[in-house]
């Protein structure tokens, strides 16, 4: 019996590693390994100049405080490449965790249409404690307010369908990048997570893409 088992030993083996790369290819299947991921975004959600060597593309939530984490050495890559980097920012909120991450989505993405995207999505992280309770309405009005929006435009532009469908078209690239959680970022299709990756690993790897 013992020499039978060991006989067959090499066969098991040979069978469990097809078992699972079968199910590894349909696990690649699943998660859409073949999808389309458009890293595009409008102008106003863009940093930097177009002909960027190096573009930073974001999946983010602004309720997720690992995403607010990740602002300061995001911050100061942008300082620091200044005129060589291109940020492209992505909705990416993580509803079942955050309820009111899509609120500061859309309430971003309006700001946007009046040309003041980054200094909203600036109040939203660096304020982030204040607005996610249940005076989040309140407060993500008192940040139109601050920044001068027409507050009756950018109050109709939350309700427009089309803006919940454009959060909703970044979501779904986010899907088809498998982005599994927030920050996620592609430096030059490169894939970081959370702002130590950012800090650590994608400073260097910026660096060594300028000077190719």
């Amino acid at each position: 019996m013992i020499f039978f088992a060991m006989d067959r030993l090499p066969r098991v083996i040979v069978s469990a590693f097809l078992v699972l790369a079968a199910c590894a290819a349909s696990f690649a299947v699943a998660r859409g390994a073949h999808k389309p991921f458009s890293s595009d975004a409008p102008a106003y959600r863009k940093l930097g100049p177009e002909d960027a060597k190096v573009v930073i593309v974001e999946f983010s939530d602004f309720q997720c405080p690992a995403c607010k984490y990740a602002e300061p050495p995001m911050r100061a890559i942008l300082k620091l490449y200044e005129g060589k980097v291109k940020l492209i920012f992505k909705h990416y909120p993580l509803e079942r965790m955050h309820q009111f991450a899509r609120a500061g989505a859309v309430a971003a993405e309006c700001a946007g249409k009046q040309g003041k995207f980054w200094e909203y999505h600036h109040e939203l992280y660096d304020r982030q404690e204040e607005w996610t309770n249940d005076k989040a309405e309140e407060m993500l009005a008192s940040y139109a307010k601050t920044l001068k929006l027409d507050s009756a435009a950018w109050l109709a532009c939350r309700k427009d369908p089309a803006v919940n469908e454009a959060v909703n078209a970044d979501q779904k690239d986010g899907n088809n990048a498998w982005v599994g959680s927030t920050p996620t970022f592609f430096i030059n299709g490169k894939r970081y997570v959370g702002a130590m990756q950012l800090a650590e690993r994608g400073g260097p790897f910026i660096e060594k893409e300028l000077k190719k």
